[in-house]
């Protein structure tokens, strides 16, 4: 009778948790915010075409963000001061006074950063009138990655990574909305309109209202794009560059779920997003997406050995080959069957996009496979007596002195993708070489913290103008390279504060993953951001991702410790 009563006691709620209770609710409205709902958000009304859609994306999406991390911010320090409050009243430690003897706290890292994101705008209210404080405040010239955006990111960071009980479920709906704008890339990619009326006068009742009216106001995104510009423009994020920009970030922690996660759920969705993924990483046309996840598959690589699932990271790089070799297939339908020019192909993208190529790659990957689980099968007790650690080292130096013989090789022999110039990367050259002159011929205060968020637009144009629509035949409002952003508008100050926050949040979620596949996801996505961000654009539409999963990850671990 007593065991009975003790069983009966221990099923009540621990009212002591009260306070992380809430925190944990506050977090995951956040995060089940921002991984369904942000990516698909959408100006469906206005006065005119450019009000809405993809004309109005950027300015839609930093409106959302903005919003939804002030109530986050608000809410979730209510929170954590009633947590404080309520653990003190039941006599027991608050999760805030946990020690952590980590040397580069994530959450100080970001302090810096949003100090130099401070100085950067003070820059502007203190010099002669060059770049607008405004403009810097909000970054209306640029992209709205102004000021503001960087507070909001970094007080947003602060909350959540101090602690985030997050659960898979998280990642399901993220995986939901992932598939969806896969989806509405590949139907885009063959001119297939779901919505089958245009007509505005026609008003279908019941059921057809649900499978007529509505794919059609999902669908119907590209409605004002003149034919020119008609391949710029992809899925439900707009520019082909931002779009490949998720889809690294989408791609990275979805193959960490396969390769990691035991459920076979999660192996299942997992796997298909990864097919979906090698078709869609072509449709975004950009080299930042082929070298942001080949930077994740080498991390993957070596993390797979080191935690004995390299067979499910072969499994996977052949679901990416099935996706490449889907989507290689679907091209040649458009162009012989179809009888349709599409957008051709170019960087890494030309070059996969041949039924050689694919069926040699998917054919490589199937062989590698095969032979490791015969090894496996046979050899497997020696295979565990080597030191992975060793081998681990031994792989990266190798792959350092490949990579640097590459380049000089490529050098060598005046290869066009090895020889720097303004037209280098679509005219990345030009810009970079610009913002290095800017950095060089600015004044010492100028090198240190930048002339201001939003300034690169307004510097090009004052000191660049004729020369870079001469040359490029565009006006640049964005370095093309992350890094090159950061110094020119932040200054030195910023950079560095930006590639120790980056560093300083990896190191430390790495330190205390305890094998959790939620912490490499976190890890994979911030590489894989990381690594694309050296040659795509920050904006307000992708760019909060990264910051997003550098707190869950840091927040998780941290969930771990306590």
């Amino acid at each position: 009778m007593g065991k009975n009563r003790a069983k009966a006691r221990s099923g009540k709620y621990d009212t002591a948790r009260l306070g992380t209770d809430i925190i944990n609710i506050i977090n995951y409205i956040f995060l089940f915010s921002f991984l369904t709902i942000y990516p698909l958000v959408f100006r469906t009304k206005g006065h005119s075409v450019s009000d809405r859609y993809y004309f109005n994306i950027t300015k839609t999406r930093y409106d959302f963000f903005i919003y939804l991390s002030i109530g986050y911010i608000l809410l979730i320090i209510i929170a954590y001061i009633f947590e404080g409050v309520w653990s003190y009243y039941k006599k027991r430690k608050s999760i805030t006074s946990a020690k952590d003897n980590f040397i580069f706290k994530p959450e100080h890292m970001m302090w810096f950063f949003i100090l130099a994101n401070f100085l950067a705008y003070l820059m502007t209210v203190s010099d002669d009138g060059l770049v607008s404080s405004n403009a810097a405040f909000y970054g209306t010239d640029a992209r709205y990655m102004g000021f503001l955006s960087y507070f909001i990111i970094g007080f947003s960071f602060i909350m959540l990574s101090r602690y985030a009980d997050v659960k898979m479920p998280v990642f399901t709906a993220f995986g939901i909305v992932t598939f969806f704008s896969y989806i509405v890339a590949i139907c885009q990619h063959i001119d297939f309109d779901l919505s089958r009326f245009k007509n505005e006068e026609y008003k279908p009742t019941g059921i057809k209202a649900l499978f007529e009216i509505f794919p059609r106001y999902l669908f119907n995104l590209k409605d004002g794009i003149k034919k020119s510009q008609y391949n710029v423009f992809v899925s439900t994020f707009g520019n082909i560059n931002i779009f490949a920009s998720f889809v690294v970030i989408s791609l990275a922690v979805f193959i960490c779920m396969y390769i990691f996660a035991d459920k076979i759920f999660y192996k299942i969705m997992s796997g298909i997003i990864i097919t979906m993924g090698g078709m869609v990483i072509m449709i975004a046309n950009s080299d930042s997406a082929y070298l942001g996840i080949a930077g994740v598959l080498f991390f993957l690589f070596l993390l797979s050995y080191k935690r004995g699932c390299f067979l499910r990271f072969i499994q996977s790089l052949i679901w990416l080959g099935i996706g490449n070799f889907l989507v290689v297939l679907l091209n040649i339908y458009i162009s012989e069957i179809m009888d349709r020019s599409y957008d051709k192909r170019g960087g890494f993208a030309e070059a996969l996009d041949r039924i050689d190529i694919a069926l040699i790659l998917l054919g490589f990957m199937a062989f590698i496979y095969i032979v490791l689980r015969i090894l496996n099968r046979f050899f497997y007790d020696r295979f565990e007596k080597i030191n992975k650690n060793k081998i681990i080292i031994i792989i990266s130096a190798a792959a350092v002195v490949m990579f640097a013989a590459v380049i000089v090789i490529g050098r060598a022999r005046h290869i066009s993708v090895f020889t720097f110039d303004y037209k280098w990367g679509t005219y990345r050259g030009y810009i970079w070489t610009k913002c290095f002159e800017l950095f060089r011929d600015a004044p010492f205060m100028n090198k240190l913290f930048g002339y201001g968020n939003g300034s690169l637009k307004t510097l090009m144009n004052t000191y660049y103008y004729d020369e870079m629509v001469s040359v490029t035949k565009k006006v640049y409002d964005n370095a093309h390279n992350e890094l090159l952003q950061y110094l020119v508008t932040t200054g030195l100050f910023g950079m560095l504060s930006y590639i120790g926050l980056c560093v300083a949040s990896f190191v430390y979620i790495l330190k205390n993953s305890r094998g959790k596949v939620i912490a490499y996801m976190c890890l994979s996505a911030i590489l894989g951001y990381f690594i694309q961000g050296l040659i795509n654009i920050n904006q307000p539409i992708t760019t909060p991702f990264m910051f997003l999963f550098m707190a869950l990850g840091v927040g998780y671990v941290r969930f771990l410790k306590i």
